[in-house]
């Protein structure tokens, strides 16, 4: 698009990240006719928190995420787990749907069949999971995870954890065969290069957002190439998206901010120790820690080489995104979202500590971390890889202070023409179900063959698979046989 050059959308999406690219994608399914176009600043699509190595690569589904089911007063809570195993269940349909209909998808690109285990050594841990598992097999959608407990049946799967493990500690391991390893910054591509190879989107890279103003049912975006009106507004730019936000200085984002978190891996490429270890697994976060840091040893696929990946290791920056700049989060800080941030700050003296000690440890420790999972990891194996940026939400918890959320969170405008989406994990696992709510919240009602077609993308929209055994084990089969995952 040329300077000054003023071109009118449908829909417009800031980011071409997986978030960006499920929505467009899904839209034109549902209507080929709208004008879609998506703004990226960077070269290339799904190069920030969607690529490979910025991120596990765990399909979340709640199989392994020790975080996702909390331990309370003795009582585990397994719901936040069944709920995103019920959202992963449906980005599998609609991946499964695309590859089925355009040959350009192909599921082999993106993703792969790999273990998801949760793996603890401490008493109180072990006590845990064997309640979670003792709940969670209860449930069809989890029915196929299984309780170990042995060494030698531990070292069947992943013998790095047990090599040189005294034996006169208990461990224990629960394990989901059926798991997934996704690329999501090569899906990202697939889905946007389809989109564009049949003419259904208009994609421009190195674009960058100047302001964005709304009058009356128009948002107009400006930005370094000209500008583009749109009767929807999609803003789906990773750590970008609070600072976009606060361009249109609406109502019910009053008082949000973010909260930026850096990682990083240590990364292993030596084939002879990734041989003996086909999977992804997860334990418990230090006290304090921000979930996203719950430890993790992860096989990882990248364009046919394979890479072991532990951390995430934690530390604080100022920078929404990777590719950000220093001054991110102190341009971000406004008088709207001071005494949310304060409070924030104040109220978490746990997690700056963590984040404090994650900042000042060196390699020693990194190392000491990662021989709990492998205990002959040596260091000249690993090293330092810097992971993707994840912004957590800071909103408003009250009138006098803030709340820090880990998770995903969709703000919507007061006419449901605009949607932004703000948060990390899952993310991009349950990116169709989070895409999925922006369609039936801002656009179900302007066309009623909408919900038909939405039908045969999910087979099981408006339903529950945990509590549809029959209808779960009969879909499953189908769309994890297109899948390439059986």
């Amino acid at each position: 698009m040329k300077k000054n050059v003023v071109e009118n959308f449908d829909v417009v999406i800031i980011g071409a990240g997986i978030m960006g690219s499920t929505l467009a994608s899904l839209l034109s399914e549902l209507d080929d006719s709208l004008k879609i176009k998506i703004i990226e600043k960077l070269d290339q699509c799904g190069l920030e928190s969607s690529d490979g190595l910025n991120n596990a690569g765990t399909g979340h589904a709640g199989n392994c995420e020790l975080n996702y089911t909390p331990e309370v007063n003795g009582k585990v809570n397994i719901s936040k787990a069944v709920s995103i195993a019920e959202k992963f269940e449906m980005s599998l349909q609609f991946w499964a749907y695309l590859a089925n209909k355009y040959n350009s998808i192909k599921p082999e690109d993106f993703i792969s069949k790999s273990p998801h285990a949760s793996f603890v050594w401490r008493e109180e841990d072990i006590q845990f999971l064997k309640q979670r598992h003792k709940l969670m097999s209860k449930e069809p959608i989890f029915k196929k995870i299984k309780y170990l407990k042995s060494f030698e049946e531990i070292k069947k799967y992943f013998p790095l954890l047990i090599k040189g493990r005294s034996k006169h500690k208990e461990v224990a391991m629960t394990i989901f065969e059926d798991g997934t390893d996704i690329n999501f910054g090569e899906l990202t591509r697939s889905l946007i290069n389809n989109l564009v190879k049949q003419n259904k989107l208009t994609l421009s890279l190195r674009e960058t957002v100047k302001s964005i103003k709304r009058k009356k049912d128009l948002y107009t975006i400006k930005t370094n190439k000209g500008e583009s009106k749109t009767k929807f507004l999609f803003i789906a730019a990773g750590g970008s998206s609070i600072s976009l936000l606060q361009k249109l200085k609406i109502k019910s984002a009053k008082g949000y901010a973010g909260f930026p978190i850096s990682g990083k891996w240590l990364l292993c490429d030596n084939p002879e120790i990734i041989k003996n270890h086909k999977g992804k697994v997860y334990s418990q976060a230090e006290a304090g820690a921000p979930p996203m840091s719950v430890p993790h040893l992860d096989i990882r696929k990248i364009k046919n080489k394979e890479y072991l990946l532990f951390g995430p290791f934690a530390g604080f920056t100022f920078r929404f995104l990777k590719n950000g700049s220093f001054f991110d989060f102190p341009k971000s800080i406004k008088l709207s979202n001071l005494k949310e941030l304060i409070t924030v700050c104040l109220s978490n003296p746990k997690l700056l500590s963590y984040l404090i000690k994650q900042i000042l440890s060196g390699n020693s420790s990194r190392m000491k971390h990662l021989k709990n999972f492998y205990p002959l990891a040596d260091k000249k194996d690993w090293k330092l890889f810097d992971a993707g940026q994840r912004v957590q939400i800071i909103k408003p918890k009250n009138i006098f202070s803030g709340k820090l959320e880990f998770g995903t969170e969709i703000i919507y405008g007061k006419n449901k023409n605009m949607a932004a989406l703000l948060g990390a994990s899952p993310g991009a696992s349950v990116s169709a179900a989070n895409m999925l709510e922006i369609i039936e919240k801002c656009f179900l009602s302007r066309n009623q063959q909408y919900e038909k077609k939405l039908k045969k993308i999910f087979p099981s929209y408006g339903l529950k698979l945990n509590d549809n055994p029959s209808k779960l084990q009969k879909l499953r089969s189908s769309y994890r046989k297109i899948l390439k995952l059986l």
